[in-house]
């Protein structure tokens, strides 16, 4: 303690004193261990109390105030009183592993300097880090009277005692080794100075990067860097190996140390270790001796992984296993690339190839992210570094790759594709015809990939196809057409699809026979047109007026009107199709959900919801209607959500909120759920966005709670419009910017893990997504009608084509394609009697014409365009398309116009039902 007091005392001089010479911190004055001396040998007694201290006292008092000496050198009064300089005695214990050149490792720069004056040579530093990676200790030097000899030690004897496998593992990153507090310790002075030595000689060593809030006080201060937390781990290590295992009498297996310490420091056996609880055995086991400006608490700022404020036992178990991980690992040349094949629904298990000794903990990445803090229920993270995929889905396939933790350099790159087995539809299942007649049989084939052959047999047996004038298949199988039929002609037809996922096949049956009877299962269609007297369904074939709800209507159960009394002009908002049971339209005005029976053709439900709900979306999977309500005649401001649950369902049904925001639920900007697609992939989240806000908030659907947020602010990205594809997962939007509204492009997403995988700054327009997910279209309409054709790939969009269009597109549908098993595009325009074309597959473009004058823009609602377009589905033949005061039906096949329909105020929604019957 008096070696402190005087040391002290000297710092309070040297600061007082200008005219001092800065020197390094390795040349401060010798205090003899003996005498506690510090002034030279003229003036033992140091300046009298009180007297003033300038340079000239001290160069009279203490000749070593004013004498020089180099790194690894002390100065010392010899007899006669002068200054002379000799190697320095010892170091303080302060611990900051340095390499020299000489390929040892030093505790500190002290120690480094020391070594080469023992030895009477110059040792550099080794920025390279080489003698980390062998596993050295650090040494010390012997300061016996011959430093022609000198004795390189292990800086604690302690090590000695471990066992070597223990030993071999701490000092796996550096030599980190139990260190004591030297009694004359520099509380800086010494890691100034070597900061300023590093500034001079090179770039100072990274730090690892930190995790948690270095600014919380609950959790610890900012002294503890990461460097010293690892030493701190090492130490503890050592430390309870030595006394716990001793205690047990058991061997070294780390596993069973590290769970003996969590036991100790779980005092109140929750299984937890909390801020007090570490606190407390901080302070019991004088854990400040075993790494400087660190304690135990430092662990919740570091490894509380789930920022809970809590160490459970794995975290706990993590923590000390990062200590294990070695600095060189290895992976074969021909592993490096690993391709990986499975089916939809398989669970998947993924090795990492990467190999250490003893095994370095494995990370698995996806784009980029940490798949362990995913949290997902579908994607785990084994700690033998294995990947498990539960019930994979197309959004699964793409790129992992495996790396050793800490270790980056060291790459296995895993190509997951996911296949389907293939799925063929076709129509009619069974016709009876007359002989002399043709017999046409449609076919749709999907999956991924895409069915390599689609081909058509009868009776189990090759279709003769070669018969001149018999048989006809259209495009890739889509179509086979059988002329002039006879009795033979009657048997099983089969559309047979393989591909690498397996084979698939359907049945059409033909009878043939002179007075063809009525034939099993039959379906039709129906259009429901809303507008603004009511409700007309429609039969599209002979364009007839099937059915006709007035506004007037008295909803039955109630006593309330369809729209309202005589006079009344109804108000819709969207309409939407759910299991070809219901039809659920939303009235702004009214407050409230109209539930349609498609059978009946009658309002069976009426759903109060907040203010001016206006759209509407199905989740089929669920059951679920999600309604966005606008709370205003404008689409601006906050909105609310609200949830219909059993939406197919014949019950009363009423609406539930999702989980609050911030505890509000009138923060909302947009809503976005996935539709239904061809492959049949049941999507689980959906998004939201917030008004002028540059992110997105992930949506649970099923559980109705938000799970994540998705930051765009690199990408300046307000969310305008979102389109998703559940093949190879992406999610495509819109970019505006807030506030302004100028557009910054288009951002693709990875919906699996929300990782940006492109922006394309100069692609601008709203993106639409073919319903089987081969392709998104983007329709400019800002100077010019651009439609931009991309195909959707395993490592996301490529541009395909682009068309260019002087009509003014107001709105678009996908109807099937007669030569692919995949869709066309068409638009219809805001100003124009015409329908546009466009083949996806070749690029060709036509136009339908003669389809009537549009309503005025200005008579559209709730953010309806002025005139829609709406295919009837898979197997339908027919398009509407309502105008001013007529429907239009456009037969997709021929590409003309099957029909005009009259006689309707403003037709605003179309909606297609197909209804089956025996």
């Amino acid at each position: 303690m008096d070696r402190i007091v005087v040391l002290l005392a000297v710092m309070s001089l040297a600061g007082l004193t200008s005219a001092m010479s800065r020197r390094h911190r390795d040349a401060t004055p010798y205090i003899d261990d003996d005498s506690n001396q510090l002034w030279g040998a003229d003036d033992p007694a140091g300046p009298v109390e009180g007297e003033n201290v300038d340079a000239h006292f001290l160069e009279h008092h203490d000749p070593c105030q004013a004498h020089f000496c180099e790194r690894g050198r002390v100065c010392r009064i010899d007899g006669r009183g002068k200054p002379g300089c000799e190697c320095q005695p010892f170091c303080s214990r302060h611990r900051k592993l340095v390499c020299g050149d000489d390929g040892r490792l030093y505790l500190n720069h002290c120690e480094l300097h020391r070594a080469a004056c023992f030895i009477g040579m110059t040792i550099h530093i080794d920025r390279s880090r080489r003698c980390f990676r062998k596993g050295l200790q650090p040494v010390t030097w012997d300061s016996s009277p011959s430093p022609a000899t000198p004795a390189p030690a292990v800086a604690d004897p302690a090590l000695n005692q471990i066992s070597p496998d223990i030993r071999n593992d701490l000092t796996q990153r550096g030599g980190a080794v139990l260190t004591t507090r030297s009694p004359i310790e520099d509380q800086g002075g010494e890691e100034e100075e070597e900061e300023e030595e590093e500034k001079a000689e090179g770039t100072k060593l990274e730090e690892p990067e930190k995790r948690g809030d270095p600014n919380d006080p609950e959790i610890s201060g900012n002294s503890c860097s990461m460097q010293q937390y690892e030493i701190l781990k090492d130490n503890l290590l050592l430390y309870h190996h030595a006394r716990l295992m001793a205690e047990k009498g058991r061997g070294s297996e780390r596993e069973y140390l590290v769970g003996l310490m969590f036991s100790k420091f779980d005092t109140n056996n929750n299984g937890a270790l909390d801020h007090e609880e570490l606190t407390q055995v901080s302070e019991m086991e004088e854990v400040s001796r075993l790494a400087e400006e660190c304690s135990l608490v430092d662990m919740l700022r570091y490894d509380d992984t789930d920022g809970d404020g809590h160490l459970s036992l794995n975290e706990f178990y993590t923590a000390f296993s990062k200590l294990y991980s070695v600095s060189v690992v290895s992976l074969d040349k021909a592993l490096e690339v690993n391709h990986v094949s499975a089916r939809v629904e398989d669970n998947l298990e993924i090795k990492c190839d990467v190999t250490g000794t003893p095994s370095p903990p494995i990370v698995w990445r996806r784009n980029g992210l940490d798949l362990a803090a995913l949290n997902s229920e579908d994607i785990r993270v084994f700690v033998d570094g294995s990947l498990y995929l539960t019930r994979l889905q197309l959004i699964h396939a793409g790129n992992y790759t495996c790396h050793a933790d800490r270790n980056k350099d060291v790459v296995q790159t895993h190509i997951l594709t996911v296949h389907t087995v293939p799925t063929v539809q076709v129509t009619p299942h069974i016709q009876s015809l007359r002989p002399g007649e043709e017999a046409v049989m449609s076919c749709r084939a999907t999956g991924e990939p895409f069915p390599k052959q689609v081909e058509w047999l009868k009776n189990d047996e090759p279709l003769r196809v070669d018969i001149p004038h018999k048989y006809q298949v259209v495009g890739n199988g889509t179509q086979l057409r059988v002329r002039n039929i006879g009795y033979a002609d009657t048997g099983a037809y089969m559309c047979q699809a393989t591909s690498v996922g397996g084979m698939a096949r359907d049945i059409s049956s033909l009878v043939v026979q002179e007075n063809p009877a009525p034939t099993g299962e039959q379906q039709e269609s129906r259009v429901f047109v809303f507008h603004d007297w009511g409700v007309a369904v429609y039969e599209p074939d002979e364009c007839r007026l099937f059915h006709v709800i007035q506004g007037t209507d008295v909803i039955p159960g109630t006593q309330e009107y369809v729209c309202g009394d005589k006079g009344t002009n109804c108000s819709w908002g969207r309409a939407i199709n759910v299991a070809e049971r219901y039809i659920y339209v939303t009235q702004p005005r009214r407050d409230r959900v109209l539930v349609v029976s498609v059978q009946q053709m009658v309002v069976v439900d009426v759903i109060v919801t907040d203010q001016y709900p206006v759209e509407v979306s199905y989740v089929p999977n669920l059951d679920q209607v999600w309604v966005l309500n606008w709370r205003s005649t404008k689409d601006e401001g906050v909105k609310t959500i609200q949830v219909i649950r059993d939406a197919s369902q014949k019950k009363k049904h009423h609406t539930v909120h999702p989980e609050p925001i911030d505890g509000h639920f009138d923060l909302v900007k947009n809503l976005f759920v996935p539709p239904t697609q061809d492959l049949g992939h049941d999507f689980r989240y959906a998004y939201v966005t917030h008004t002028n806000q540059r992110g997105l908030y992930k949506l649970d659907l099923a559980n109705m709670k938000y799970v994540k947020t998705v930051d765009l602010t690199p990408y300046n990205c307000v969310p305008q419009h979102l389109v998703f594809s559940s093949l190879h997962g992406l999610v495509v939007m819109e970019c505006h910017e807030p506030v302004t509204g100028r557009r910054t492009g288009q951002l693709v997403l990875d919906y699996l893990t929300d990782a940006v995988l492109s922006h394309k700054t100069t692609l601008m327009g709203t993106p639409h997504v073919v319903p089987d997910s081969s392709l998104v279209i983007t329709v400019d309409t800002l100077y010019h009608v651009k439609i931009v054709v991309q195909k959707v790939t395993d490592h996301g969009l490529e541009y395909v084509f682009d068309v260019i269009t002087t009509l003014n597109v107001s709105d678009v549908t996908f109807f099937p394609s007669r030569l692919t098993h995949s869709y066309d595009m068409y638009a219809a325009s805001t100003d124009k009697d015409d329908i546009f074309f466009l083949d996806l597959h070749t690029g060709k473009v036509e136009m339908i014409t003669g389809v009537g004058k549009a309503m005025s823009p200005s008579l559209a609602e709730w953010g309806n365009t002025n005139r829609g377009i709406v295919s009837s589905g898979v197997f339908g033949h027919y398009m509407v398309s309502p105008a001013e005061a007529a429907i239009f039906v456009i037969n997709g096949e021929t590409r003309t116009v099957n029909c005009e329909i009259g006689s309707l105020v403003h037709p605003r929604l179309a909606v297609w039902v197909t209804r089956k019957y025996i």
